[in-house]
């Protein structure tokens, strides 16, 4: 329900005032993001923490409207990063993210502040003595951001997304609660 709720209101946002808007500009860009990955254990085995990993992402979009862009993110997968230590055996995890938002914007001086609301699509791969596999999930994924100018092609980034907060169900009883967020730092070039 959620899903179909989040369609309606992106369609709906994409198409206000379209018949009066200007052909849709495009831009692409890459950042450096904090990615952490929180797993809260509810198993029993006690192999909660966070893995914290430096990761590229790309991203890109188009200028739907001077308030509205339409915007995707890839997070690339970086090397396994340990989360949890059990005895003598370290618990590791990867994450891969692929979002796609509607991002509300305003200029508020010489800087660009934007919402980011959506869905993201999150694939974490565990290995470790107690837990290991590949699960995926996605849900509704939001962030805020600032954007500069620096030329009338290029600009520069700060953002904070959450990406995904759900309960990943494993063999055992009450699953694992995996959130992933990141803070990213980047570039884009908006192609006039």
């Amino acid at each position: 329900m959620n899903k179909k709720l989040l369609a309606i209101a992106l369609g709906t946002a994409a198409t206000v005032g379209v018949a009066h808007a200007a052909p849709p500009t495009f831009y692409i860009g890459g950042d450096v993001v904090g990615l952490t990955t929180k797993i809260d254990d509810k198993t029993g085995a006690n192999t909660s923490g966070s893995a914290k990993a430096t990761a590229p992402r790309l991203r890109g979009g188009a200028h739907i409207l001077d308030w509205l862009d339409a915007e995707f993110h890839f997070v690339l997968p970086t090397q396994d990063k340990t989360y949890s230590t059990t005895g003598t055996s370290s618990n590791k995890s990867r994450t891969t993210v692929a979002a796609v938002f509607a991002k509300p914007n305003v200029n508020v001086g010489p800087v660009n502040l934007y919402g980011l609301v959506g869905f993201a699509s999150v694939k974490v791969d565990f290995s470790g003595s107690l837990i290991s596999g590949t699960e995926s999930e996605g849900g509704v994924a939001y962030g805020v951001g600032v954007q500069y100018p620096f030329t009338s092609n290029l600009s520069g980034s700060i953002d904070y997304v959450q990406y995904v907060k759900k309960n990943y169900a494993t063999s055992g009883a009450g699953g694992l609660d995996v959130d992933v967020k990141a803070i990213g730092v980047g570039v884009a070039y908006t192609f006039r």
